[in-house]
């Protein structure tokens, strides 16, 4: 993409549809709303933002840096498979995720990492706008839940912490992987042996206790116990599947659908049709996505147009 200035990248895209001055200067409170979702505290871009957030995705965000080698989410072809893949391997695993993790991305962060990638960005002036893009980015200096731009930009921010635990886990013979807030770290036992304590390290270094790891998710863990890896089984000969748990709830929701529709929203347990349709679709196509061996048995044992129907999302009544 040829380098342009801000102003005539703008106007190149929308052909006057937006005000380019309102871009660079509008009040930004106004253009999103906030409610609560899972007990936390989510922002819907207005439709004004989400033009201004697409620009800035595209000119902007998909070119930040971010290291490619162990961060999986957020990435166009990859998904939680991807994150998991590189440990099947191993024998002995540390786990954590990253306390309130876009609620822990200051301002000052996001401003770091756009600094470190303008040379990669096709804006030419880009620099000047750094003050007005975080602001568009940002709810009360913070990188909010909700806005499409906090995906790309949360991988990027963490750059100098991935670089540091690469080097630390390749010193070490270990093998490290990020899928957004959470951290998987494998090899052999003794080696992992004081791993939270410099990991914890790494990150009071970099962010001054800003970006901290939640204890309460922090494990340790061995094949041949039940081993969970985000979402993921690894069975003791490496390979990876679904758990069994949701490999159960999903076809008794599938046997209800066909069999019994009135039990159906009952086993679902989600309020009313298109919540329990929704709930199965989502299932349904997380499994597409994560294990198609199993999703080809599902489609014999109950059916492919059943299936296919819900990865669809085409069934919207009983």
């Amino acid at each position: 993409m040829a380098s342009r200035d801000f102003k005539s990248a703008f106007e190149a895209m929308y052909h006057g549809k937006h005000d380019f001055e309102d871009f660079k200067s509008g009040d930004v409170s106004s253009k999103y709303r906030t409610f609560v979702f899972n007990k936390k505290d989510v922002y819907e871009a207005g439709a004004e933002l989400k033009v201004y957030h697409k620009f800035l995705n595209l000119f902007i965000f998909q070119w930040l840096e971010f290291n490619e080698r162990c961060v999986y989410s957020y990435r166009k072809g990859m998904n939680v498979v991807d994150a998991v893949k590189k440990h099947a391997g191993s024998k002995h695993f540390f786990q954590t995720d990253l306390n309130n993790f876009f609620g822990s991305v200051s301002g000052k962060l996001v401003r770091e990492c756009i600094l470190r990638s303008l040379e990669r960005v096709p804006i030419s002036d880009a620099g000047l706008y750094i003050d007005r893009i975080v602001e568009l980015v940002t709810v009360e200096d913070k990188l909010p839940i909700g806005f499409s731009t906090s995906p790309s930009i949360s991988n990027a921010c963490l750059l100098p912490f991935d670089n540091a635990v690469e080097k630390y886990c390749e010193e070490q013979g270990l093998i490290y992987t990020r899928y957004s807030d959470d951290v998987i770290i494998s090899g052999s036992d003794n080696k992992l042996y004081g791993t939270e304590k410099v990991i914890e390290s790494i990150l009071e270094e970099l962010f001054q206790r800003e970006i901290t790891l939640n204890a309460s998710k922090t494990k340790f863990s061995s094949v041949g116990n039940k081993l969970k890896v985000l979402g993921m089984m690894i069975l003791p000969n490496g390979s990876i599947t679904i758990d069994t748990r949701l490999k159960s709830d999903i076809e008794v929701m599938l046997y209800f659908f066909i069999k019994d529709k009135h039990r159906f929203i009952d086993k679902v347990d989600a309020e009313g049709t298109a919540a329990a349709l929704a709930k199965v679709s989502g299932y349904l196509n997380y499994i597409n996505t994560t294990d198609q061996v199993y999703l080809n048995k599902l489609r014999k044992k109950y059916g492919a147009s059943v299936v296919d129907m819900f990865i669809r999302g085409s069934v919207k009544s009983l």
